[in-house]
């Protein structure tokens, strides 16, 4: 079961991923959703292809012949590039999980995983990825121009992507800045999971709760790391989350 090409945001993909039948079946699916793709088997390959493309996603492998993915990923956000990764691998412990997401990758899949599953996960990364700026990113009277927000120690600029408190840098993957620049920008205003998933995520996707969760998680520990005394992101039992920045 395919999702017909007119209803996904189509986009140029580049496989990485050494096993030759997985990228096939793959590529194949994304083909049959309208998307362009590039199939390599190794990070060097890789780096020469996205020096010279323009892509709109990287569907990533964990273990390639010349190394782990997850360098390549920390590569491009060393150099503030946001291409959106999605990364793929046959570790499924929570630990490489969260290894993969603190790297910077937008999304996790452990093999084997459906291809349902995949296609939506997919979909919801590039929909994420056309409508970044629309959802989070505008200032009144001026749609083009983000707005920076500075809250009680905590500057958040968007066209920077870059977040500090008290002058101090805070390290957040583009989702975690997403989501971050999300509630900020309405202190107090509670939002559920599946508001997030809507607004922040772009996807009604249910097996994405556990992503804001965890998310959730990781972006208010390094919120609290860079200033324990001011905790901004907090939980209303049984609702949702909201950002508080008194």
């Amino acid at each position: 079961m395919s999702i017909p090409p007119s209803t996904v945001e189509q986009g140029q993909i580049l496989i990485v991923e050494d096993d030759n039948d997985l990228a096939e079946l793959i590529a194949m699916h994304l083909s049959l959703q309208g998307h362009e793709t590039t199939r390599v088997t190794s990070l060097g390959v890789a780096q020469l292809h996205l020096s010279q493309t323009q892509y709109d996603l990287i569907i990533l492998d964990r273990g390639l012949e010349d190394g782990d993915g997850i360098t390549l990923c920390q590569s491009l956000r060393h150099k503030q590039n946001w291409l959106p990764v999605l990364m793929l691998t046959a570790r499924n412990s929570e630990i490489d999980k969260v290894a993969g997401l603190e790297a910077g990758a937008d999304d996790y899949l452990t093999k084997p995983f459906s291809v349902l599953e995949f296609q939506a996960r997919v979909r919801t990364i590039l929909r994420r990825r056309s409508h970044r700026s629309s959802c989070a990113y505008h200032s009144e009277g001026d749609t083009h121009i983000p707005a920076t927000l500075s809250l009680n120690g905590l500057v958040i600029n968007p066209e920077l992507h870059h977040v500090e408190i008290n002058h101090h840098a805070v390290q957040l993957t583009a989702t975690e800045f997403t989501l971050l620049y999300f509630l900020a920008q309405k202190p107090g205003r509670v939002y559920s999971k599946e508001e997030l998933l809507q607004q922040v995520w772009q996807t009604d996707f249910s097996g994405y709760q556990h992503t804001v969760c965890s998310t959730v998680n990781r972006l208010r520990t390094k919120l609290e790391h860079a200033n324990p005394n001011q905790p901004f992101i907090h939980t209303v039992w049984g609702v949702g989350y909201k950002f508080e920045a008194a």
